[in-house]
Order: C-alpha cells, then structure tokens, then sequence
C-alpha cells in the first residue's frame, strides 16, 4: 500500500492488491482513497503512483515485500536495501547473510532433490532436522522430521507442490532443529535505527504428522532478561539491509545463543494491536504510525520505558476436523470465558471450517488478557477442551 503525500490525512491510502482469495476475505476498499488493482506491469505502475504523488510505498503483508521495496527504489523514497532483498524471502540466503556478518544462524542445505534431503539427514547423525520450502510463510509445507522416512515424504510433498505464493518450489531447506524457547521479535526501523514495539515468547505443538503449529504466545516485556535477543534481532537486521519500515523476526533461544527462525520485512500478521496500545502503550502498528508520521515520537521512544499493565495472550484456534460452519455459537462460547478479551477470526466467509493445518486453515486468534499467568492457563485449557468437544460445528 501507498501512502499519499498531501494535505489529506494518514489514513488516506492507496491499495495495490495480489490475486489471492484468502486475503481478500479480510480486505476493505473503502479504507482505502483508491484501488490500483492488480498489475503486472511496474511501469504502468510507477506512473500512477507518481501521479498521486506517494511519500512511501508499505507492504500490507509478506506477498507485498518485494514489490513495495522495488517501487519504493524506483520512487527514491525510503526503503531497504535492494541489494539484500533476494535474503528477504530465501531462507538459505537469509542465513548466509547472517553468517556473513559473524551472526548465528541455522545450519542447513539447499537441495533440489528427494535423495538429496535424504543424504543430509543422514549426515546428521540421525538428529531431527526441519524439512521446508525456501520461499514461504506461515508454516507452509513446513515438516519436522525426526526419521528418514518422514525426510524423504517432507520432501517429495514440498518439491511436488507450489508454495504459499503460488510458486512452484524448484528447492528446499533441510535445517537443523533448533531446541529452546523461541521468541518473536517486532520492530520499526528509521534510517537503520531500530526500536522494538513489541516481543512474544511463543509456543507451537508438533501434530503427529509433523506438522508444526502455533499454540500460543505470551507477551513479555523487553527487560534485562532479553537483552541477548534484542542485541541479535536488530544485528540482524542490519545484516538483512532492513533500514526502514516493520520487520517482524521469529528466533529461537538456544543453548548457544538466539538464531534465526526468519525475518519478515513487514508487520506481525494476525495481531490485535489496539490491544495491545491500550495494555502497554505501544503497538507494532502504532510505532510504525509513529516512524511515519511523527518521527519526534518515534525519536522518543524507549522500548525498555513500555510497561506491561495485564498478562496478555494471543491462543491460535485449531479445529481438529473439517466441519460445515455452526451457526456462531462457538463465538459466544469463547466470549464467556473470564479472561476473554478478543477474537480475530480468519475463514470469514467459508461455509465449511477445514481441519486445521497450518496458519491459514486456522478458526482464528483468540486474545487472553489476566492478572496472572493461571488464569489464563485455566481459559487455554477451557478452549482446547472445547475444540476436543466439536466446537466449530456448533
């Protein structure tokens, strides 16, 4: 999206939109002073964003990174390094950029067969490894696979299907697994200046097929504890060439230190951050509203000044088996829980709700917010003793 540079207000954006069926679900022309639709020619492009006369071109979601760097560039407005972006969507090449700036990062191989992904496991030693396109998101064909039997079927379904974009994938990854706690790290970046709005510690559950989901994430506060990690995050970043705009960056906390999982140069997806302004001041969304409209706020603020005033809790919904759409009740049902606090539902206009296997066949998000931990221990479990009891369907 595009932000016009005029006397009108912030709000007041122009839409470039993807051909993709699960994101227009959630998309609002009406938010938006005008629609450019779909192209496929940049210079096309280019002219008419010239003749609104943009200050900056913004990704709405991981789809649009590339493309708003790239018209950012040929705008002369602020972006990112061009020379980088390649590492911005590859993950082989976005470990190999860390590891060019002394930064640790999974070991992996890139690999373009079955037999391939098979002989590196091998050369492991037996140890699980995480089998997944080099180019995706939210989870897409992302497999840990502990046997070789489960490499060489990972494999074959990643090479014999396209990516979350539509993509054949040509490739793969063949990762080590990283063990530990892994944290999510959001931030906004000026000129290589980068501040940290929010962090999350964040739990997923392995499913007996290997697939890796989210389970859930606690918000935390950005304190002494943290200070390894948020030292490697924005490290990161300047190894990534991310100098302007969101960057949302998943790591792992390992016994040898932070590592990468991967950085997106965007904001964090499926958050609620009017929440999450009202619970700690700040929000991802609101500090890169403040880095674009009001840089003395942005210059201001201290990240380690954010205070946490309730324990919140962001639940991914699961639905355990493919159901035809109840009627709402389940809504209610997850509304009359104490620390409910709110919902952010995903397959909006399905009439039939899929087995949840990833990010995008996910019910939806639900936001815990509680005095203590306890609390919401007691809802989360409430909620998946629901889902075990058909929830969806009613």
């Amino acid at each position: 999206m595009a932000q016009r540079h005029d006397s009108r207000p912030a709000s007041y954006q122009l839409a470039i939109h993807f051909r993709d069926r699960t994101l227009a679900q959630s998309f609002e022309p009406d938010a938006y002073l005008a629609d450019l639709g779909h192209h496929d020619d940049a210079e096309h492009l280019l002219d008419e964003l010239h003749a609104f006369g943009v200050a900056r071109v913004l990704p709405g979601s991981e789809r649009g990174v590339l493309l708003a760097n790239k018209l950012s560039h040929r705008l002369g407005l602020p972006g990112n390094e061009v020379s980088m972006a390649r590492a911005w969507r590859d993950k082989y090449a976005m470990a190999a950029a860390l590891r060019a700036m002394g930064l640790d990062a999974p070991r992996s191989a890139l690999v373009d067969d079955v037999a391939s992904a098979v002989a590196y496991f091998d050369a492991q030693g037996g140890r699980p490894v995480v089998v997944k396109p080099v180019s995706s998101a939210g989870t897409d064909g992302v497999r840990i696979c502990p046997t070789e039997d489960e490499v060489r079927d990972a494999a074959m379904s990643v090479l014999s299907h396209p990516n979350i974009y539509g993509h054949k994938n040509a490739s793969l990854l063949v990762q080590e697994r990283l063990d530990g706690v892994e944290h999510i790290v959001n931030t906004v970046s000026v000129d290589g200046v980068h501040k940290i709005s929010d962090v999350w510690v964040s739990n997923k559950r392995v499913e007996a097929t290997g697939l890796p989901f989210y389970d859930y994430q606690d918000a935390v506060p950005v304190d002494d504890a943290l200070a390894a990690v948020v030292r490697y995050a924005k490290d990161a970043l300047t190894a990534l060439g991310i100098r302007n705009g969101a960057a949302h960056t998943e790591l792992m906390v390992t016994d040898r230190g932070p590592v990468l999982i991967e950085t997106g140069a965007r904001l964090m997806g499926s958050s609620m951050p009017d929440l999450t302004y009202r619970l700690t001041g700040m929000s991802h969304v609101h500090l890169l509203c403040a880095a674009l409209c009001d840089p003395a706020a942005f210059d201001r603020y201290d990240e380690t000044k954010v205070v946490h005033s309730k324990r919140m809790r962001y639940v991914w919904l699961s639905n355990q088996r493919a159901c035809a759409r109840g009627p709402g009740a389940w809504q209610a049902e997850l509304g009359a829980l104490p620390t409910f606090a709110e919902l952010s539902t995903f397959a909006v206009s399905q009439d039939v709700i899929p087995q949840t296997v990833d990010v995008i066949t996910a019910p939806g998000l639900v936001a815990l917010v509680g005095d203590d931990d306890a609390d919401l221990d007691r809802d989360h479990r409430a909620i998946r003793a629901l889902e075990a009891d058909d929830l969806y369907a009613r």
